[in-house]
């Protein structure tokens, strides 16, 4: 048999713009330039401000910044005029709730089907959604915390194929899920016939759990791939888990295994490369990670490359 060939198209996050006050629309041009077929970008809603405060070790930040319909509507326009004038597809909007408060649930979901709304309009076919109240040390999550948990992804997956398009949650520090144990645990609360995942290697490897073994062991699930690296060490706590995050084949994450088994999958669904706030400028770090993608036999888009 010929060898497997590279199926999935590789995209990039705008956070190391987005985050740092820069460019969108200059992130977009130059995203596109270098050949990236899609970029993701994060929501950033009132809720997703209200869950980031609440729940995110963070550190210290500004006050409030609220977020005028003005606001949120031209940002929008910014990733519009962006896949318009260059041609690049806005892969999903990222989105945070917290699931298990029934007292808000009904405007999460409806903030859910707005963004789906929006998402049908930009072609594209994924939401990615985080979030959940993180466990605390000395009180882990019960089980009617995962059966809560799961009953309302179940129904924000249901929604969404409603409109033709793949809700996947993504395991990240400070959220529901930050660990394979807690994973394998909201799993098995999922309804398996809509509900699908996003692995975000990085956020793993911070707290010691295999993102390739996850990968190979929930396959069938796995319908969008972040690929990220960081450094790992115990000591860091709060923000500075999150400075860790680096370049792609700069820290500890397995990126050559995961994207190898993609390939001996036949995996064809996005894998977008992400990074925070950059220690660099946000353009040598794309760069970089570019690099070290070719020197493992990717290109950023292989339809493109046939």
């Amino acid at each position: 048999m010929p060898p497997a060939t590279q199926r999935f198209p590789i995209g990039y996050h705008l956070n190391s713009w987005d985050l740092t006050g820069q460019s969108n629309p200059d992130a977009i041009a130059f995203l596109a330039g270098l050949g990236f077929p899609l970029f993701e970008v994060l929501a950033s809603t009132s809720l997703d401000d209200q869950y980031t405060r609440q729940y995110m070790g963070l550190g210290q930040r500004p006050p409030v910044n609220v977020l005028t319909d003005t606001r949120f509507l031209h940002r929008l326009a910014e990733f519009s005029r962006g896949q318009r004038e260059h041609g690049i597809q806005l892969s999903s909007l990222y989105v945070n709730a917290e699931y298990t408060n029934q007292a808000s649930w009904e405007l999460e979901l409806a903030n859910f089907e707005s963004i789906l709304r929006i998402l049908v309009g930009f072609g594209s076919h994924h939401l990615v959604v985080g979030g959940g109240v993180p466990a605390v040390a000395g009180h882990p999550h019960t089980d009617d915390d995962y059966v809560a948990f799961g009953r309302s992804f179940n129904e924000l997956c249901a929604l969404s194929a409603e409109f033709g398009i793949q809700s996947v949650y993504h395991p990240h520090l400070d959220t529901f899920v930050e660990t394979r144990e807690q994973l394998d645990r909201l799993v098995e609360r999922l309804d398996l016939s809509v509900a699908a995942l996003c692995i975000d290697s990085a956020h793993l490897q911070q707290t010691h759990s295999d993102p390739v073994a996850i990968i190979r062991d929930y396959y069938d699930m796995v319908k969008y791939i972040h690929l990220k690296d960081t450094f790992v060490d115990d000591s860091l706590v709060g923000d500075a888990r999150y400075k860790a995050f680096c370049e792609l084949g700069a820290g500890a994450v397995d990126i050559a295994g995961i994207t190898a088994l993609l390939v001996e999958k036949g995996y064809a669904g996005p894998a977008i490369v992400e990074l925070d706030a950059s220690h660099k400028t946000a353009e040598q770090s794309t760069l970089e990670s570019i690099a070290y993608l070719e020197s493992l036999g990717l290109v950023l888009d292989p339809a493109a490359a046939r």
